[in-house]
Order: C-alpha cells, then sequence, then structure tokens
C-alpha cells in the first residue's frame, strides 16, 4: 500500500513529452535523491517568458502498512541505489518553455520518512537558497510514479496484471448488459436508494485516491456550468446531505452492500494502461462517507475499500497486486476523536491532524489548533484550543486512514452475470431483451438483432429463436390495458368522447365518428395557433372478425414474430463513438430508403417478404381513405392556405418496428422535408398508447398547461390495440407537434408507410435508388385490400 504520508511532490514544466521520459519506466524505478536541484525542477525567472503549465508527479515508496507505522530501520545489506542515468533528456529546451537549470541532471536521494516527520514538498525555492532535503534515513525501497488528476504520462503506465473480466467498448453496451450499474448519463447507480454501481471516468480531485484495495472518490453533484466561459463544470454551491446520490452511498455504507467499481479510460489517476475504454475493477464495499471543503465549497467524499482483499487486483503492477498480508488486515485502525463543541466523532483523517467532519457543526473543517493565537474563551473562565481558520487545499491522508481494512464478510456473486436462459420463454421478455457479458471474451454487448445474440468483440453469435407470443397472454394484456385506459378517461375527464384517454377542447374542437370499410374510425383534426386546421389523425379500429380474416391482423402478427426480416437496433446517437446511443427498437426499412437521423438498413419492395406486401396495400388502402375524409370535412367549411392537401400519394416506403418488452420511442416528428404530407402505420401485436403535443418553441397563445420541464402537456392521447390502423394527414402537423407511442406489453410490431418525393432528394443516385426499390411489384397487387 502507498503511504500519501511518503509521497513528495515533484512540479516539473508540462512539455509534450518526446520521447517519452525513460526514466519513468514499467518496472517501478528505483530512482534515488542525492541533491535536490536549487529551484527543485521549477520554472527559471524569466520575464520575458510566459509561464509554463505545471504537472504534478507523485513519488511513492512501497512499504507495507506495518513498516509504515513502524520507526524506519537501516539495513547494512541493503542494495545499492543506482542514479538517474542518463538525465532525462527529453526535458529540453526544444520541448519545454522554460528549459532546466543547468545542474537538473544531478542525481537525487530517495529518502523514508520517519513517523510525525512533515512532508517536504520539492519545488521552486522563494529566493536563492539552495533546497535541502530533511536529514532522514534513506531507504532502498522501490519507487513507484503515481500520477495527479493533470498529468498526462499515461504512456509510462504499466500493462495491467491481468486482463479484467468484464469490459465494454461502449458505454451503452455496459449498461446494458450488466445488472450492477445502468447509469447511461450519471456515475452512479442505485436501487432502492443504495449505490450498486459506480463509475469514474474523466474527472478526479486533487485527493483522488485509486490503488489496488482502495479508491477514494468525490460524489457528484453541486456541478454547474463555469460562469468564467470556459464550457467545464465547476462546482459553485455547496453538496447535500439530503441528495439521492448521498443518501444511496450512506445506506450503501450502513449495510455494508456491495457496490461494482467501474473505471473508464480518461481517469486520470488510472495505475495501469487502460486496457479498455470501461473495464470493472471489482466489487467494493463504502467505508466512509464524510463531507470537506474544496474552495469553501462543502463537497462530499467516499472511500471505497474492496471486498476481496485476497483477490489479486488487475488494475495494479504485479508486485501491489495482491495487497496487504493477512495478518496486518486487523492491525490498523484509524483514530477517533469527538468534537467538543458538536459532541460527534470523527476518524482521523488527514495528516495535518484531527479536524471535525459533522458539517452542522461550527467547527466543521476548521484547521487543528497550532498556535497562540488558537487560545479562546469557553465557559468558567478555561480556554480551549481552536482555529478559526478551515482546512488547507493542500491536505494529505493520513496513512492509517489509508492502510486499515475491514473484510468484507457474506458471499461475493461473479462480476460477470450468465447468459439469459431461454428455455420456457416467448423471446421478448425484459431479461432476453437486455444485454449480456461474452461468456468467452468478458466484453459488454446490447441485444442489436432481434432473432440473436452476437457479442461486438469476438462475434460470436447465439440464437435467440422467437416463439410465438401466447394468446393468454396478449388477452391479459389487453384486459389490462382496458382497465388503465378507462381509469385515465376517467381521471383526465373526457367524458363527451368514446376513444380518447385525453382531449384538449381548448386546443382539438373538431372531431367526428366515421366507418371506413369494417372499420369504425375516430377522426381529429389539429389546428395552427390562429385556430386554422392544418391535417388530421385518424385511428381505425379493428375488431375480432377484422383481425381473424386470411391475411388479417392475426396471421400477420403470427407470420412477422418468427420471420427474420432483418430488424435490427442502429445507432441514434454520435455513431461510433464511445457514448453512441442506439434506438429502443428494431427497425428493418423497405423501398425508398428513408432518412430520418437514423442509419437503417433498407430492401427493396422487390426483396420484400409476403407478410410486407399485404400490409403496405392495406395501409394504401386506409391512407386514402382516411385523407378523402379529411377532405370532405375541411372542404365543408371552406378550404384555407394552411389546408392538407385534397388527396395523397401511394406510398413508396415501409418502416418496420419491433418492440420487445420496456422498448419505446420518444417524442418526434416525421418531418422530414422529403416526405408527403400523409403517414399510415398497422399496430400488430401488444397495445399501446399515442400522444400528441405542440412542440415547445410554438406559441399557440392560449392557456395549454407544461410540465415541470416546460414543455407542453399532451393535448391528444389515443390507446392503440392489436390490428389499429393509424393515418396522420397534413406536413403542416410535424412542424407544429410530436408525438410519441409507449407500448404497453411484451411484443409489438408497427408497419409504416410514407411517400418519399424523389424530385425533393439531393442526389440523382438518392434518386435512382428510391425509384428501384419504392418500385412496388407488379405481383403484390393480388393482395390489394379494399378494408373488407
Amino acid at each position: 500500500m502507498y503511504s500519501s504520508a511518503d509521497r513528495a511532490l515533484l512540479e516539473v514544466p508540462e512539455s509534450p513529452l518526446s520521447p517519452p521520459p525513460s526514466w519513468f519506466n514499467d518496472d517501478d524505478l528505483e530512482c534515488p535523491f542525492e541533491k535536490i536541484p536549487k529551484r527543485g525542477f521549477g520554472q527559471l525567472d524569466d520575464g520575458n517568458q510566459k509561464p509554463a503549465k505545471r504537472i504534478r508527479i507523485r513519488l511513492v515508496n512501497r512499504v507495507s502498512p506495518a513498516d509504515e507505522l513502524a520507526p524506519t530501520t537501516t539495513s547494512a545489506a541493503s542494495p545499492p541505489i543506482s542514479p538517474l542515468s542518463p538525465p532525462p533528456s527529453w526535458f529540453n529546451s526544444d520541448d519545454l518553455e522554460c528549459p532546466f537549470p543547468d545542474d537538473a541532471h544531478e542525481t537525487l536521494q530517495t529518502v523514508k520518512r520517519e513517523p510525525g516527520t512533515p512532508l517536504y514538498f520539492l519545488g521552486a525555492a522563494d529566493d536563492d537558497s539552495d533546497i535541502t532535503p530533511p536529514d532522514l534515513t534513506p531507504s532502498s525501497t522501490r519507487t513507484r510514479v503515481a500520477l495527479t488528476p493533470d498529468t498526462e504520462l499515461s504512456d509510462e503506465k504499466p500493462e495491467p496484471f491481468f486482463p479484467p473480466s468484464v469490459w465494454s467498448k461502449w458505454r451503452g453496451s455496459l449498461c446494458e448488459a450488466l445488472p450492477y450499474f445502468k447509469a447511461y448519463k450519471g456515475s452512479l447507480h442505485t436501487n432502492g436508494l443504495v449505490a450498486t454501481g459506480f463509475l469514474m471516468d474523466k474527472h478526479a480531485d486533487p485527493r483522488d485516491v485509486f490503488e489496488g484495495q482502495v479508491i477514494i472518490s468525490s460524489v457528484g453533484g453541486g456541478r454547474e456550468r463555469d460562469p468564467n466561459g470556459t464550457g467545464t463544470m465547476v462546482r459553485l454551491r455547496d453538496a447535500s446531505d439530503s441528495s439521492p446520490n448521498i443518501k444511496a452511498f450512506r445506506n450503501a455504507q450502513k449495510n455494508r452492500t456491495l457496490i461494482a467499481v467501474i473505471a473508464g479510460e480518461d481517469h486520470p489517476l488510472y495505475p495501469c494502461q487502460p486496457p479498455y475504454p470501461y473495464a470493472v475493477l471489482d466489487y467494493f464495499v463504502v467505508s466512509d462517507v464524510w463531507a470537506e471543503k474544496r474552495n469553501g465549497i462543502r463537497v462530499f467524499r467516499v472511500r471505497y475499500e474492496k471486498a476481496d482483499l485476497q483477490k489479486p487486483s488487475w488494475w495494479t503492477a504485479h508486485r501491489d497486486a495482491y495487497g496487504p498480508a493477512p495478518s496486518s488486515l486487523h492491525a490498523i485502525k484509524t483514530t477517533w476523536k469527538t468534537c467538543s463543541e458538536c459532541g460527534k466523532s470523527s476518524k482521523l483523517i488527514y495528516t495535518i491532524g484531527w479536524t471535525c467532519l459533522n458539517h452542522d457543526c461550527a467547527c466543521f473543517f476548521k484547521r487543528p489548533a497550532i498556535k497562540t493565537e488558537d487560545i479562546i474563551k469557553i465557559e468558567d473562565g478555561d480556554t480551549e484550543m481552536r482555529s478559526d481558520e478551515d482546512m488547507p487545499e493542500d491536505l494529505e491522508y493520513n496513512e492509517a486512514f489509508l492502510c486499515e481494512r475491514a473484510p468484507f464478510i457474506g458471499p461475493i456473486p461473479p462480476l460477470r452475470p450468465p447468459m439469459a436462459e431461454t428455455e420456457g420463454r416467448h423471446g421478448t421478455e425484459l431479461a432476453l431483451r437486455r444485454g449480456f457479458v461474452c461468456p468467452d471474451c468478458g466484453c459488454c454487448n446490447r441485444r442489436v438483432y432481434w432473432n440473436r445474440w452476437l457479442c461486438e468483440n469476438c462475434n460470436r453469435t447465439w440464437d435467440a429463436p422467437m416463439a410465438h407470443y401466447p394468446l393468454s397472454l396478449l388477452e391479459k394484456e389487453v384486459a389490462e390495458f382496458d382497465r388503465l385506459m378507462t381509469k385515465r378517461r376517467e381521471t383526465n375527464l373526457v367524458i363527451d368522447d368514446q376513444l380518447a384517454t385525453r382531449l384538449n377542447r381548448t386546443c382539438l374542437n373538431g372531431t367526428q365518428t366515421i366507418t371506413l370499410g369494417s372499420y369504425t374510425a375516430r377522426q381529429y383534426f389539429l389546428p395552427d395557433p390562429s385556430g386554422n386546421i392544418i391535417g388530421s389523425f385518424t385511428l381505425l379500429m379493428s375488431n375480432r372478425q377484422i383481425n381473424s380474416q386470411p391475411f388479417g391482423p392475426d396471421q400477420l402478427f403470427r407470420e412477422i414474430e418468427q420471420k427474420d426480416i432483418g430488424l435490427k437496433r442502429n445507432p441514434v446517437a454520435i455513431p461510433g463513438h464511445k457514448l453512441e446511443g442506439y434506438t429502443r427498437h428494431f427497425q428493418q426499412n423497405f423501398g425508398a430508403r428513408y432518412k430520418f437521423g437514423v442509419a437503417v438498413q433498407s430492401k427493396g419492395f422487390d426483396q420484400a417478404p409476403e407478410v410486407i406486401l399485404r400490409a403496405l396495400h392495406r395501409l394504401i388502402w386506409a391512407g386514402s381513405s382516411a385523407v378523402k375524409k379529411t377532405t370532405e370535412w375541411i372542404d365543408k367549411d371552406g378550404r384555407g392556405p394552411h389546408s392538407p392537401p385534397s388527396d395523397s400519394n401511394d406510398f413508396n416506403e415501409l418502416l418496420a418496428l419491433g418492440y420487445m418488452e420496456d422498448d419505446r420511442i420518444s417524442y418526434h416528428d416525421d418531418g422530414e422535408s422529403e416526405l408527403g404530407p400523409t403517414v399510415a402505420a398497422l399496430s400488430l401485436g401488444s397495445p399501446s398508447i399515442m400522444k400528441f403535443r405542440p412542440k415547445v418553441k410554438i406559441d399557440f397563445g392560449r392557456p395549454l398547461s407544461k410540465n415541470s420541464k416546460g414543455l407542453y402537456r399532451d393535448v391528444l392521447e389515443v390507446p392503440m390495440k392489436h390490428g389499429d390502423i393509424m393515418v396522420m394527414h397534413g406536413q403542416a402537423i410535424h412542424k407544429l407537434y410530436e408525438h410519441t407511442v409507449e407500448p404497453m406489453g411484451g411484443r409489438r410490431f408497427s408497419l409504416t408507410c410514407r411517400y418519399i418525393d424523389p424530385d425533393k432528394m439531393q442526389s440523382q443516385g438518392d434518386k435512382d435508388d428510391a425509384a428501384v426499390k419504392g418500385a412496388i411489384p407488379a405481383a403484390s397487387f393480388a393482395f390489394k385490400y379494399d378494408g373488407n
């Protein structure tokens, strides 16, 4: 274990590091110090020279916990200490804004601090006097390089002791595959307000510790965008003891529950070369949670202690991977002291001395009293040593605090969760929808393909066969869905509409019920801020008779749920980056290519299976029939400049979407410039809810309510069941409104048709591609549908 009390700080000017520093190598150099050069490796006083940025290099003695607390002894048998040879040539005038002093090549002497001796800091002197180290007994212990957050010497870190058992290239894969960490944005994952997983990546405070068995980090919160315009997040307000994150850590500490710690490749204190963008370290327990001040701002810090102290740590050098000997686990304990002001006890955490860590106390984080002026009067004429100054910023941890251990008692589960069992399951349950950790290579993976699992690293494939979705389960979902919709209709006071579960009459006052073929349909007319009708939403409500017809929704659902039509998830945010996000549903496009921000694979209609072509013709009929009724309604009151067109083009594109349990699609619009005015979709399988709301930047000039985020509340909400068809008509709808679909079951398909206008495509290649792929095969007109 590395004693922070044995750490000497050396400041050197920052350089491009070319070539890398040969004197810091992977073998933990024996780096002697015989003489400290004048001004250390500090900056030369050159008034014409811009100050060089500094990096801090920590030289750490490797000693056992018992040795750290025992007096230093000298052994005559100690091997000689070799000098630095040659001097560090990489610090030269070509690399640095200010060169080394002439005597900087002289070697230095490693020293070992006697217990109780103050730390000695190496750096620029305040005057021209030579810097002389304390007269301490030299030690032959090997010296390891540890780096502070602003260093850039990652190329000189050693390789991992052995590969991690669980790792990931992508953060999304990490969150989908691991049960103990699902924080896509934050650093902490909790379950029932108990911390279960913690990711430490880019940010590190100066007192953070990243070692083989102990990790210390600050808790997020209180950070805001720097008002000085640096673009970074800085702490500007006190962290709250009542925040969910602090509570989660305290609950984990109280219950001694395991928390998996994950390291990101950008963490500046990584002890080794990061093997992957994200790597799971091991299970830890939270041993301490305390408050302190940084630049006058209250922050909370957490000390994690490895649960299995006998297990080697892959992220440390081999000679440090195993930690202290078992016999020393209980030998070191941190001192506690009770505050005379608040009566609460705190640990002796810092080398400077004890301070009260109760942030509600008047003595919270005050410097230990060491000066005459610290004597103050208390009751009855007595005096007490007490300081009114905060602790200094350059604190070091007490060595006992770093070295004490409290072994975890209880079972420790494997870091690598097993693959989900498929036996007895229909295939789209949440347990099978989640990601997985490859049992061969340890890589975390998303579930990308509808009918199989694929490791993103080693390309191993596992079949994920789809069984028929049980009819009994579908009927149970519909019964529960109907009960929920009735309750929502009552809650939202919808009494004059037999379909909608939310209907804002202030915004939508035009509705009608019509018959289209065998369907009963409900139409809603959407206005602009001036009240002009800009389009319609039509829902064709299916029934048992329609669904059970040959090649009806029942048969289409049974065919598409087991047939491999190419459904897969695709990147939707920053593709190729380790933070890339994937869609929450599975996609396959047919016909003309639909470009909507997600690169979806597309096949021509001549390659489409029969089930897709039958759905296409059903939607062509539904679209034209709904548009005809919309036109009749609008023409009745007089067509205006904002009215939607009176007809629609035949569709030349169909986007198939597959939803497993807990999948969904967020608010969006279908307003791409190449699209025609009409969109139609067939819903198959589990029920869902479709919602509309005005876009946040649109001022409707009427009392439409907003939520706490400043977003408009839904003005229309309708249920969609198996076999239902929805039709939206009017391009302006997508400029003023956005919509979402929330599936309410375990398996649903949406087959959505659009017309993509080749004349609005930018390249001739896209136009030619749309003409070929969007052409409907003549043979498919045998599937033409008339609504009966």
